[in-house]
C-alpha cells in the first residue's frame, strides 16, 4: 500500500538536507554583500541610481548570480514530464501561448525603443498617459475575471485551499487586485478628480494612495510578489502527494505561464544595483535555461517560447544597461514592468476561470454517467 505524505511535519521531513544548506548559502551571500555594501560605500538596499561598474558593482552582481545558484539548486524540482508542460487543456495552451507572444513582444518593444527613441518612454508611461491608462483597464479586466470565479466556484467542489471554501480564495484575489488597481488610479483622484486630503500629506507625490509613503518598498514587496507568485512557484512547485500542497495545486499556474512571465524579471536600469532585483533576474535566466536544456529533444512550441524569451531576457538587460541612460527620468521600465504585471493578473484570472469551467464539465459529466 502506497502512504502519502499528510500534514506539515511529514513535508519538514521530507526536505532534503542539502537544499537547506543551499537555501542558507543564498541568504549567507546576499546578507553579507550588503553589509558589506552599506558599512563600507554608504549603500541602502532599496537605493536607485545609474548601473555600478566599478570593482564592488562588479562583486555584486556576482554574488547575486551565486546567490540564485544557490536558490535554484534549493528549491529546483524534478524533470518536466512533457513538453506541454502541464497545460491542462487546449484553451489554457492558446491563453498560455498568446500570453507568451505578447509579454515577449512588449519587453522587445521597450528594447527598440531605448536603442531609438528613448525619450518618447517617458511621455507614454506618465500618469493620464497611453501606457497608465492600459494598465488600469487591464486590471478591471482582471478584476472581471475574479469576480467570474467568485460567482461559479459556488457550484465547484475541488478548489479547496487549505479547506476553505473556494470562494474565500477567489474573493481574496479580487480584493488584492482592488487594492492594486485604487493605487494605480490613486483611489479615484486621477478618473474622478478626487482630493488628496490631509491623511496624505506625507505622500511623496501628493497622491491618494498609499504606495508613495514608501514608494521603494512598496515597488520591492510589489515586483518581488509577482516574481515569485508568476515565475518561482510554478517553477519549483512539486507537491510530493502531500496532502496541504494538494488543494493549493489548483491555484498554482503551470511552467508554461511562468515562461510568459519571465520578462516581469527584466526590464531593470536604475534598479539594477539592487541585490534583491539582480537576485531575481538571474535566477530567472538559471529557470529558463533548464527549460530550454529540458525541451530541447522534444523541440515544439515551448521550447522554441523557451529560447526566444532567455534570449530576449538577456539581450534587452544588456541594452537597458548600456542605453538606459538615454531615458529622461529612469523610471519608465518600472511603469512598463507594472503594465506587464497587471496583464499578467489578468491571464491568471481567465486561467483559473477555465481551470473552474474544465472542473464543473468533468463533474457533471461524471455525474451524469452515474
Amino acid at each position: 500500500m502506497e502512504v502519502h505524505d499528510r500534514g506539515i511535519g511529514a513535508l519538514r521531513s521530507n526536505v532534503p538536507f542539502s537544499r537547506v544548506l543551499f537555501l542558507v548559502a543564498a541568504i549567507w551571500v546576499i546578507g553579507a554583500t550588503f553589509h558589506f555594501g552599506s558599512t563600507q560605500y554608504g549603500f541602502a538596499f532599496l537605493e536607485k541610481y545609474a548601473p555600478d561598474w566599478s570593482l564592488f558593482g562588479w562583486a555584486r552582481i556576482t554574488a547575486s548570480a551565486v546567490a540564485a545558484g544557490c536558490l535554484f539548486l534549493a528549491f529546483r524540482g524534478p524533470r518536466l514530464v512533457s513538453p506541454a508542460m502541464h497545460v491542462g487543456n487546449r484553451k489554457e495552451a492558446v491563453l498560455l501561448a498568446f500570453a507568451s507572444n505578447f509579454s515577449g513582444a512588449v519587453l522587445l518593444l521597450a528594447a527598440a525603443t531605448v536603442v531609438l527613441a528613448p525619450q518618447i518612454l517617458n511621455e507614454l508611461v506618465r500618469e493620464g498617459q497611453l501606457l497608465s491608462i492600459a494598465t488600469e483597464l487591464v486590471l478591471l479586466i482582471a478584476l472581471a475575471g475574479f469576480a467570474r470565479c467568485v460567482w461559479i466556484s459556488r457550484e465547484v467542489r475541488d478548489f479547496r485551499p487549505l479547506g476553505l471554501p473556494p470562494s474565500v480564495a477567489f474573493s481574496a484575489m479580487l480584493a488584492c487586485t482592488f487594492l492594486i488597481l485604487m493605487e494605480e488610479m490613486s483611489w479615484g483622484q486621477h478618473w474622478l478628480g478626487w482630493e488628496a486630503g490631509e491623511l496624505f500629506a506625507g505622500n511623496a507625490q501628493n497622491e491618494t494612495n498609499f504606495h508613495n509613503f514608501a514608494t521603494y518598498m512598496f515597488e520591492a514587496a510589489y515586483y518581488s510578489a509577482a516574481f515569485m507568485a508568476f515565475i518561482a512557484l510554478p517553477a519549483f512547485w512539486q507537491s510530493s502527494g502531500n496532502q496541504i500542497l494538494r488543494t493549493l495545486a489548483p491555484f498554482v499556474p503551470p511552467p508554461a505561464f511562468a515562461v510568459a512571465s519571465l520578462p516581469v524579471a527584466g526590464l531593470l536600469f536604475e534598479e539594477w544595483n539592487i541585490l534583491l532585483y539582480q537576485l531575481w533576474f538571474f535566477l530567472a535566466i538559471l529557470i529558463a535555461v533548464r527549460w530550454v536544456l529540458e525541451t530541447v529533444d522534444k523541440g515544439g512550441p515551448i521550447y522554441r517560447r523557451s529560447v526566444g524569451m532567455v534570449s530576449l531576457l538577456m539581450g534587452s538587460q544588456i541594452i537597458f544597461l548600456i542605453l538606459g541612460d538615454g531615458m529622461v527620468d529612469g523610471y519608465e521600465l518600472s511603469e512598463i514592468r507594472e503594465f506587464l504585471i497587471a496583464s499578467l493578473i489578468a491571464c491568471y484570472a481567465s486561467l483559473i476561470y477555465l481551470r473552474l469551467r474544465y472542473a464543473l464539465a468533468a463533474h457533471s459529466t461524471s455525474h451524469s454517467s452515474v
